[in-house]
């Protein structure tokens, strides 16, 4: 039988954990790996996350509506538009995705009282930075043209400026056809809605609206452009202010257009208030207004300003006629500036005293050339100064 030696087990044992030890991790490395790999796939998918809403976003709000259309779109920036028109106007034209963050481009450039007023050559392929550089140029593809409506002026005399003094490419008939359309403006301007349903079917129901003021308005400029241009600057002019005063008086904006504008005819612009206080002291006590101005507009052969009527011009039939109706005509006779429809609003309070006898009720012209006017309060001292100017206006 062989001599043989036994193992002995438990130092084998030993040698094996004493190997495994040495390359047993320690467990608080294992922990911190652990934790690095958690995040660093916590960033990675928060990273990941961050590009894939930026690149969402970036699609969606701020990328060019169609970066492969170099196609040129004709946009209109009228004058005095704000960033908010701006904005709606590309976004109309389809060419921003969002109005908001265009205009939230606009701020952070600091460049929203840089954009100028004009028609551009635009494109959906126009980055918004693009953009926002093209409005600031100015540059426009179509000229402008500079035109008067002076105070005073009726719509025909408002279309015979546009094409006889400004050559503007339409006919006097087309403007004044246009101006009927009043259900297509009043969606824009509800003021519109305050004109009666009896002027409506009349053939110049938006008589006294188109603000007479200094325009600039492109050459190829239609009647629906510059209507929509004098009515926007007319709502720029009654402000709210004077809405709520027309109010606290008892009459409607239509009331105060119509009265400015006999105002506007009648006298000078100094003597506004005054003739103005004659007026709403008339109205008050039901005395007929009896403006020779009203006349003036329903004579076939109207005469500016004229200054002698006929008595058979003074029976003219005609709800315009302020010596044949009651209180104020059916509607204005011209457009007012706003130093007349001022004067409405406040009349001149010393020509409306009873107690002071100041309660004027008539005027005569002194001079035509001066403009200047006697007021009285009785028919017997307007009668005499009356025949004592009289002579001046021949």
């Amino acid at each position: 039988m062989a001599d043989s030696t036994p193992v002995n087990n438990t130092e084998s044992t030993q040698a094996e954990n004493k190997k495994k030890k040495k390359y047993r991790m320690k467990p608080f490395l294992r922990k911190a790996l652990r934790q690095l790999l958690i995040f660093l796939l916590s960033l990675a998918i928060v990273v990941g996350s961050f590009f894939f809403v930026i690149q969402t976003l970036y699609d969606k709000f701020i990328k060019p509506v169609d970066p492969e259309d170099d196609d040129f779109i004709t946009v209109e920036v009228p004058i005095g538009t704000s960033i908010n028109g701006i904005s709606k106007i590309l976004y109309d034209n389809n060419l921003i995705r969002n109005s908001g963050v265009f205009k939230l481009a606009v701020d952070l450039s600091n460049k929203n009282n840089k954009m100028q007023a004009g028609k551009y050559e635009l494109s959906k392929s126009m980055t918004i930075s693009e953009l926002i550089d093209e409005l600031m140029t100015g540059q426009v593809s179509v000229t402008t043209v500079s035109i008067t409506i002076r105070e005073g002026d009726y719509i025909e005399k408002i279309a015979e400026r546009l094409v006889k003094d400004y050559n503007l490419n339409f006919t006097e008939e087309q403007f004044i056809e246009e101006t009927k359309k009043l259900e297509k403006y009043e969606v824009e301007f509800p003021f519109l809605e305050d004109i009666p349903e009896e002027r409506r079917s009349m053939k110049y129901p938006m008589e006294g609206y188109l603000f007479p003021e200094t325009y600039y308005v492109y050459a190829d400029s239609n009647p629906e452009r510059i209507i929509r241009t004098m009515l926007r600057q007319f709502e720029n002019t009654f402000t709210l202010e004077m809405q709520e005063q027309a109010e606290e008086m008892g009459m409607t904006m239509d009331d105060i257009v119509t009265l400015g504008s006999i105002i506007q005819s009648e006298a000078i612009t100094e003597e506004f208030p005054k003739v103005s206080a004659v007026f709403h002291n008339r109205l008050s006590i039901n005395m007929r207004l009896q403006a020779d101005a009203t006349i003036n507009y329903v004579l076939e052969d109207r005469v500016v300003n004229q200054i002698t009527l006929t008595r058979e011009d003074m029976d003219t039939e005609s709800p315009y006629n302020t010596y044949k109706v009651d209180g104020l005509p059916i509607g204005p006779i011209s457009s007012p500036g706003k130093a007349a429809l001022e004067a409405v609003l406040n009349p001149y309070p010393d020509y409306m005293d009873k107690d002071k006898d100041g309660f004027m009720l008539y005027y005569t012209l002194i001079d035509p050339d001066i403009g200047l006017h006697a007021f009285n309060t009785n028919l017997d001292d307007h009668t005499r100064d009356t025949n004592k100017y009289s002579a001046n206006w021949k």
